[in-house]
C-alpha cells in the first residue's frame, strides 16, 4: 500500500490520501520526470509509468502498487505542463532619420497644376468633342 506520496517539482492536488486514486499536478515547463518521494508499506512493489518526457500539456503518470497478495492498485496523476514563455529582447539600435521640417514653396503649386493636367487629360479622354456637320 501507497503510504504517503510527494511531488518534489510540482504542484500535487489534493493532498495525498491512499484512498484517492486520482490527483491533478501541475508543472512548469522546464521539468520532463517528475521526481517523486513515496513511503510504501512492508512487502509492497511499486511500478511507475508515463513518467519519461513530458510533454507540455496534459500527462498521465500512473503509480501502480503491489501487495504482498498480488493485488494492485493504481494511482493516477494528471499531469498538466506548462507552455513556455517567449521572452523576446528588444534592443533600440535605430538611429532616426532626419526628415526636413518644411517642404519648399513651389511643391504645393506644382502638385496643384499636375492634378489640374490630369483631370483635365482624364475630361477629354472620357468626353471627347464631337464636330458638328452643317
Amino acid at each position: 500500500m501507497l503510504e504517503s506520496l510527494e511531488v518534489l517539482n510540482g504542484e500535487l492536488s489534493p493532498k495525498f490520501d491512499s484512498l484517492n486514486n486520482t490527483y491533478t499536478v501541475f508543472i512548469s515547463n522546464d521539468i520532463n520526470k517528475l521526481e517523486l518521494e513515496y513511503h510504501l508499506s512492508e512487502n509492497a512493489l511499486i511500478n511507475i509509468y508515463g513518467n519519461d518526457n513530458l510533454v507540455v500539456g496534459e500527462n498521465n503518470v500512473y503509480i501502480e502498487i503491489m501487495n504482498e497478495k498480488e493485488e494492485t492498485t493504481t494511482y493516477n496523476l494528471l499531469v498538466t505542463k506548462e507552455e513556455a514563455v517567449v521572452t523576446s529582447t528588444y534592443v533600440d539600435n535605430f538611429t532616426p532619420i532626419e526628415s526636413p521640417k518644411e517642404l519648399p514653396n513651389y511643391v504645393a503649386p506644382l502638385i496643384s497644376i499636375i492634378c489640374f493636367i490630369l483631370i483635365l487629360i482624364t475630361y477629354i479622354i472620357i468626353f471627347p468633342h464631337k464636330k458638328h456637320k452643317k
